[in-house]
């Protein structure tokens, strides 16, 4: 009935659903790890394509610190 002529986006919005997810992820972790009861209820409820979260993480001096965690993690798993 509708011929809208939109284009086929499924995969961006994948890599977008699971871009927002790892980040809304870490930066929940790590605020409730802090105890910092406003930022866990402002990134659980607000979705921002993880621009609220990677704020939270670098505000708070922990972006550096996540980024190294992923390298020892990967550089563990991927060792030969």
């Amino acid at each position: 009935m509708f011929n809208w002529n939109i284009p086929n986006l499924g995969a961006g919005i994948f890599l977008l659903i699971i871009w927002e997810a790892f980040w809304k992820g870490v930066a929940l972790w790590k605020s409730a790890k802090r105890s910092d009861l406003v930022w866990f209820v402002a990134i659980f409820l607000i979705n921002f394509f993880g621009l609220i979260p990677l704020f939270y993480l670098w505000k708070t001096k922990q972006l550096k610190e996540v980024f190294q965690d992923f390298q020892d993690f990967y550089k563990s798993k991927f060792k030969q």
